[in-house]
């Protein structure tokens, strides 16, 4: 009996990655899926009001800390993400997205309370590796949950639904880097308080959600068969050339966005109006966010990806005549036209990974960012202190963007190949 069972699961598993998934058109009972897609938006919003995440370096430099101390954090950090994110992608996949977004705000909580203690490092430390762990339970998540909210007639509409997932993420990013650096001005102890409350409401939010029905379709499933049908996902060229893409470019601006408050330090600016210029960045961001899917009706998506990734590679080589507003300019518009760059990659991989693996998918691109990010650091850990840091990143961010482009190139190239899976 066991082994017909098995039987019947495996024939259904390939029927599905075949096939595709039925329709999903509810959630629970009565309840319509936008429903579930309405709270969707609703926590990402609370859950992207990070008060602390310009000001964090600054906080910890006021504390006492080096530069190549931050640096090593920024970079155990990333390391944490590393290793996190995979296994994070794996039991989302199997343990279910609800749950395992819920389980990331938690960690999210613990990582805002080390804040408190930041003259004993090895708390500081342990509060940064949490908050990876935290950030790769929802990252990819989040946006699996969004997708699979969408009903099946209107799978054609995803980049517009991203569009409008991404403009909340940034439009909420906006406030809370306008209000952490005026915040940070009054009370350090007010600001990380209150991160915790918005915190604590998105969590609150996230037991609200309904977890679309796919679910008890892909129970049957085993980690093993995730993790091959991961790889069978892959192996064929055009796909890594598409992932390969999404992580280069995405490092580079991550890591700009990472450093630009101390590079905006380094030209005399105090913490209000860092925070006011990355917030005003992060409200252009959800404009631009907001765009993509209309510009997307009159361009190709593969036009306007080719054409994105060129500017951005002209901004981050612009940085090389460290002109503090030619250095500003540049840094703003990069992370401004990455939010619709990436909304670009984020669909086309949404479009084509297995419904088992869509999580997966996107952890294991984190992996990879986290890596580089973590290399990076290390570098900046190193030479920091000998070169300039805006150098190190106009670098950095130029050579990676080079492999995304000439990626995003091979994998438009061969977009129209027949691939039998």
């Amino acid at each position: 009996m066991k082994i017909q069972e098995r039987e019947k699961a495996k024939k259904k598993r390939l029927r599905f990655l075949s096939e595709g998934f039925p329709p999903i058109t509810k959630v629970t009972g009565f309840q319509p899926i936008y429903l579930s897609m309405k709270r969707i938006f609703f926590y990402n919003s609370f859950s992207n009001i990070m008060l602390e995440l310009v000001v964090w370096m600054i906080y910890l430099k006021e504390q006492g800390w080096s530069l190549a101390e931050v640096a090593m954090l920024e970079g155990i950090f990333t390391i944490s993400q590393v290793i996190f994110e995979f296994p994070s992608g794996v039991i989302s996949d199997k343990l279910g997205h609800k749950k395992t977004l819920l389980l990331g705000e938690i960690f999210c909580i613990l990582y805002l309370l080390t804040y408190f203690f930041p003259h004993t490092h090895i708390i500081v430390y342990l509060g940064f590796i949490i908050f990876a762990l935290g950030l790769a339970f929802i990252s990819g998540t989040d946006i699996s949950l969004l997708y699979e909210s969408i009903s099946e007639e209107e799978k054609n509409s995803y980049l517009k639904y991203s569009g409008y997932f991404n403009a909340i993420a940034a439009f909420s990013v906006a406030i809370g880097n306008i209000l952490g650096g005026w915040i940070a001005q009054i009370s350090w102890n007010l600001l990380f308080i209150l991160a915790i409350l918005f915190r604590t409401t998105a969590l609150i939010i996230g037991f609200k959600i309904k977890e679309p029905d796919i679910k008890k379709q892909v129970d049957t499933l085993s980690i093993k068969s995730i993790i091959t049908d991961l790889f069978n996902f892959i192996k064929h060229q055009k796909y890594i050339y598409l992932v390969t893409g999404l992580v280069f470019s995405t490092a580079a601006v991550d890591l700009s966005y990472q450093y630009g408050p101390l590079i905006m330090q380094k030209f005399s600016f105090d913490t209000g109006m860092i925070s006011t210029v990355f917030g005003s960045l992060s409200l252009l961001g959800a404009v631009a966010g907001l765009l993509t899917y209309k510009l997307t009706q009159k361009v190709s998506e593969n036009i306007l990806l080719i054409i994105l990734l060129l500017l951005g590679l002209t901004l981050f080589l612009s940085i090389f005549i460290h002109n503090m507003l030619i250095v500003l300019f540049s840094l703003i518009t990069v992370n401004v036209i990455f939010e619709m760059w990436n909304i670009i990659f984020e669909n086309k991989i949404q479009e084509v990974a297995y419904a088992d693996i869509r999580a997966t998918v996107i952890s294991t691109g984190n992996v990879f960012i986290s890596g580089l990010l973590a290399l990076s650091s290390g570098l900046i850990s190193l030479v920091g202190e000998k070169i300039s840091l805006v150098w190190i990143i106009g670098s950095v961010g130029s050579i990676f963007l080079i492999i995304a482009l000439i990626s995003t190139l091979f994998y438009i190239s061969k977009q129209n190949k027949k691939i039998i899976l």
